[in-house]
């Protein structure tokens, strides 16, 4: 017997498969919202789950390691002053 459970997902993910769900509906295919995440989720292994956790923990070492000058003065300066003297 199946039981069905409640999940909260991202208002982002929602769309997505509200999008997925249109698509295959107007390709003539019948199915529920349901029916598509029992088969992604069955279908997807461990390894391909923990890509996507390596990518989202990766972000902002990747952010750290490319700055974005925003153009707004900080004490950075103020520092490397106090550290190193007037240049």
């Amino acid at each position: 017997m199946t039981e069905n459970v409640s999940i909260k997902i991202s208002q982002d993910t929602k769309i997505i498969l509200d999008i997925v769900y249109q698509q295959l509906r107007s390709s003539g295919i019948k199915i529920t919202e349901k029916k598509i995440l029992d088969i992604l989720i069955t279908n997807t292994d461990v390894t391909t789950i923990k890509k996507y956790l390596k990518k989202e923990d990766n972000t902002s070492l990747q952010m750290l390691k490319k700055p974005v000058h925003w153009g707004v003065a900080n004490s950075s300066e103020d520092i490397d002053r106090y550290l190193y003297g007037n240049p």
